[in-house]
């Protein structure tokens, strides 16, 4: 089984309100699944792009078990966590590398998971985009509705 799962993650402040997203699609293009979670007050915009993917590595375990081996392309449009993910620049953030040690820690005890992690233009990246804005915007709403 081939998939691609596009991964995003945004705050609104840098630090500030932050939401992670990834949607999943088939061979075909066709839309499997999108999942976001919104991830709470105060956290950089690094900090959603990497649970972005950790989100996606713990799908793609998940899926690797179920179907006996399954090769997936992760799409991201951050380059900064593309490229500390293939190891071109290190982590030095402690959060940071703790997330990424935990992603290669299930990618290394996940032989049937064939993984590739590729950088894309925002343009490239709308869904998953939409989603987190989407989650963004409803725990803005909820901010406003519940002002004392």
């Amino acid at each position: 089984m081939k998939i691609t799962v596009n991964v995003d993650g945004g705050s609104r402040g840098n630090p500030g309100p932050a939401a992670a997203a990834m949607v999943i699609t088939d061979e075909e293009g066709k839309v499997i699944a999108t999942k976001s979670k919104f991830l709470g007050p105060g956290l950089t915009n690094n900090f959603a792009e990497w649970s972005a993917l950790e989100g996606a590595v713990n799908a793609l375990v998940y899926l690797a078990g179920e179907h006996d081996g399954l090769t997936a392309e992760v799409l991201a449009d951050s380059e900064l966590v593309v490229r500390q993910f293939n190891r071109q620049y290190k982590i030095k953030e402690p959060t940071l590398r703790e997330i990424a040690e935990r992603v290669w820690e299930d990618l290394a005890i996940t032989p049937g998971l064939k993984l590739t992690v590729r950088h894309v233009p925002r343009e490239e990246n709308k869904l998953a985009d939409a989603a987190v804005n989407r989650e963004l915007d409803s725990y803005m709403t909820w901010l406003e509705q519940n002002k004392e």
